[in-house]
């Protein structure tokens, strides 16, 4: 019997499969049953090692098969298992989903430098306000990047059991047809924050060719004294590069005057030579 690694080696580790586990032999793959196996019988895996694993007791050899499609294994009626699969083969995770989840875990080691603790007297009491992080070399710059880690830190503060407060409302939920509900608002305006009850949570980030700089800090908002600090290296994936491009800067509208076209067409500032006058 040979076992197909990729699909039994994650079970295997914990010590016990309970009835067939998918895929279970090199037969199963071709659609064939296993005689002598019982299908509604407990399999003990034990020592996965390399290319050999033991199975109830014996040797028994693991192997890697890629693209193997997805499906499920049911009993044939004489005591061996047919594969049947989907259409297709089941794809493994793109580099860019485990970009993006690196990034999450990042924020997520980042929440844990501000909080670590937590048992300081001047965060009792109080909530964060988390705001975008800002390019580090122009303050009045952000990024989906930094935005993104302000509303990740929503996130993971409040996980910690620490308040947030979500202080872009509007007065009431706004409809509009065929786009949605909305109650989120980042029109340009200044938001009073109360001193006493609320702490800031920004920061900012610096990138060069490879990396992306973090610095995060926990701000009092009563006098500006920084409480915590946070710092972390991220590398420049495709996932950062594209989150630090959309900067959603816009330029402004204007208005621009229109005339007769003779008008707006008539060469009134060329010189003779310009308009191939003789001038002989």
């Amino acid at each position: 019997m040979s076992i197909l690694k990729n699909t039994l080696l994650a079970c295997a580790m914990a010590g016990m499969l309970t009835t067939a586990p998918a895929a279970l032999a090199e037969d199963v793959q071709h659609g064939t049953g296993m005689e002598g196996f019982n299908t509604g019988t407990a399999l003990r895996v034990q020592n996965p090692q390399g290319d050999h694993t033991l199975v109830q007791g014996g040797r028994t050899t693991l192997r890697t098969v890629h693209g193997l499609p997805r499906g499920v294994v049911v009993s044939d009626g004489n005591n061996g298992l047919v594969h049947i699969t989907e259409d297709r083969a089941v794809q493994p995770p793109s580099p860019e989903y485990d970009d993006a989840r690196e990034l999450k875990l990042k924020i997520r080691e980042l929440a844990d430098q501000l909080l670590e603790g937590k048992a300081e007297k001047a965060l009792k009491g109080v909530a964060a306000l988390p705001a975008s992080f800002v390019n580090q070399d122009n303050f009045e710059q952000s990024s989906s990047f930094g935005r993104y880690i302000a509303e990740q830190l929503f996130y993971e503060f409040n996980q910690r059991g620490f308040p947030v407060r979500e202080y872009r409302l509007q007065q009431g939920i706004a409809t509009r047809r065929a786009e949605g509900e909305f109650i989120l608002s980042r029109g340009n305006q200044v938001i009073a924050a109360s001193p006493a009850a609320n702490i800031y949570l920004t920061g900012t980030y610096y990138r060069d060719r490879y990396s992306v700089f973090v610095n995060a800090r926990l701000i009092r908002a009563s006098d500006g004294l920084v409480l915590r600090t946070g710092q972390l290296v991220f590398p420049v994936t495709g996932v950062t590069r594209r989150m630090l491009a959309s900067t959603d800067v816009k330029l402004e509208s204007t208005y621009v005057g229109m005339q007769d076209f003779e008008i707006m067409t008539r060469a009134t500032d060329l010189t003779s030579i310009d308009l191939g006058d003789d001038i002989h």
